[in-house]
């Protein structure tokens, strides 16, 4: 796999191009300064004296054209090998310029040869020249060299950000088909044990109650499939779905099955998962309602505190007897259904550890399921 990172340079570009725009730059700015500092205050003026200020720099840039190629070749080496080696470059092509630059001054203004004798002070301020355009050059260079470091750490950080993207986007889908596989979990298996009150009506020739729980069921189910595709209902709607499901519930147990609310208003508007209280109350039903000839009471309630929202159901029948008396938390209570076991799931995919579900059994009393989520608006 190739794992070589690619930068786009376009922005660096005109950095490397500067090279040579410092060239001209520096030499033009030097032929204005040498003009003006050294022809015109000394009262030579002449054109001989111009053109040799205008040939020194064309000869400054012919010389620093190969000064350029040695940096370059030496920029990985170590520090030691670089000063060194630019030391010796300024100290050779300085004297190179400072010669050539004194030979042209002899042959354009017909000077003796005497003028050799002041060759210290033209090297001099030769060298000092070399030295101010070497420390231009690296400080270009590093320059490029840092705005070449910022682009790659920009490109970098903008691959892992896609990558991040990428992934949340990834463990998002996986968590929606999830929570989707959940709630489309639960219609099945509600369905299911309808049909079978529905089968034992029919047996029963009491067609005009298997009627109502067809359309009771049909009602339900037209509800649980328009908000599965939402996810998201307001608590009040999620009562409306209780209340329909109950209505099927008690053609089965009549006068067996009573329910009470206690609902904070407050509480009404807030979001919750859909089809969450339906399968607690399947529950009861099961472990309460469905075992006792005499009847049994479930009662759902909701508060809200310190932006948490607590959610029961209890029931008052005769409790879990494979179970011990006591709370119990999710993750050491199981259950061979589907219905709690899903909202357990479902609860965690949305909530992670801000969210609890626990239980409270207590044999010949009843089971309470309490759940606690953060508020959704």
């Amino acid at each position: 796999m190739n794992n070589k990172i690619t930068v786009d340079h376009s922005e660096v570009r005109p950095i490397l191009l500067r090279v040579w725009y410092m060239q001209i730059l520096f030499w033009v700015i030097l032929t204005v300064v040498a003009f003006f500092s050294l022809t015109l205050w000394y009262g030579a003026a002449e054109w001989p004296h111009v053109l040799h200020t205008i040939l020194q720099s064309l000869i400054g840039v012919a010389i620093t054209v190969p000064m350029h190629w040695i940096f370059r070749a030496i920029f990985k080496k170590s520090v030691p090998v670089l000063i060194s080696v630019t030391a010796i470059v300024v100290v050779v092509f300085s004297f190179v310029w400072s010669v050539l630059r004194l030979g042209t001054f002899i042959l354009v203004t017909d000077e003796g040869s005497e003028v050799w004798a002041d060759f210290g002070g033209w090297y001099f301020s030769g060298f000092f020249i070399f030295l101010c355009w070497t420390a231009t050059y690296y400080s270009l260079h590093y320059y490029r060299m840092a705005t070449e470091e910022k682009d790659r750490r920009i490109w970098l950080v903008e691959q892992a950000r896609k990558q991040r993207v990428k992934l949340l986007r990834a463990e998002k889908i996986a968590v929606e088909s999830r929570m989707q596989m959940l709630r489309y979990q639960l219609n099945p298996h509600f369905l299911f044990n309808t049909l079978n009150a529905v089968n034992a009506l029919i047996v029963a020739k009491e067609l005009t109650q298997a009627r109502t729980t067809v359309e009771k069921l049909s009602q339900f189910l037209r509800y649980a499939l328009k908000e599965d595709k939402r996810g998201w209902v307001s608590l009040a709607s999620e009562l409306e779905a209780l209340e329909l499901y109950l209505g099927i519930e008690r053609i089965r147990f009549a006068d067996r099955l009573s329910v009470e609310y206690d609902i904070e208003d407050s509480t009404l508007a807030l979001q919750v998962p859909s089809l969450l209280l339906q399968p607690l109350v399947e529950n009861s039903i099961k472990h309460a309602v469905n075992v006792r000839e005499d009847g049994c009471k479930i009662s759902v309630s909701a508060s809200l505190v310190n932006n948490i929202l607590s959610l029961s159901v209890s029931d008052d029948g005769p409790g879990i007897t494979a179970m011990s008396d006591g709370e119990i938390s999710s993750d050491q209570f199981q259950f061979s259904g589907v219905g709690v076991k899903n909202i357990v799931d479902r609860l965690e995919n949305i909530y992670g550890e801000d969210a609890s579900v626990k239980l409270h059994n207590k044999k010949n009393h009843g089971v309470s399921m309490f759940i606690k989520i953060p508020i959704k608006t």
